[in-house]
């Protein structure tokens, strides 16, 4: 199923709404490198205009939770990915310093 919810997240065809709206749904059961892959997409694609939606904020936990599992690419696409959106979440900034 991870290879799947990854074909999901990269595929040409994805829009940041359909890939928040795939995380909301299934983003509990997503490993690390789902989670890393969404987190940057998003920055990548959607960019400031998400900084708002309530949506980052459970994705920002749902990191959070998960921070111990990343490696440093995970990591790396993380912070940046809520840096471009210019969502801040101090406890998952401090998790990733950690």
């Amino acid at each position: 199923q991870q290879i799947a919810w990854g074909k999901q997240i990269t595929a040409r065809t994805a829009t940041t709404e359909s890939i928040l709206t795939l995380c909301m749904r299934e983003g509990h059961r997503f490993e690390a490198r789902n989670l890393a892959t969404t987190v940057h997409r998003v920055g990548k694609f959607g960019g400031r205009r998400f900084r708002s939606d309530r949506r980052l904020q459970s994705l920002a936990e749902m990191c959070g939770r998960r921070v111990v599992k990343y490696n440093a690419m995970e990591l790396s696409n993380v912070a940046w990915g809520f840096a471009k959106t210019e969502f801040i979440d101090r406890r998952l900034f401090r998790a990733i310093a950690r």
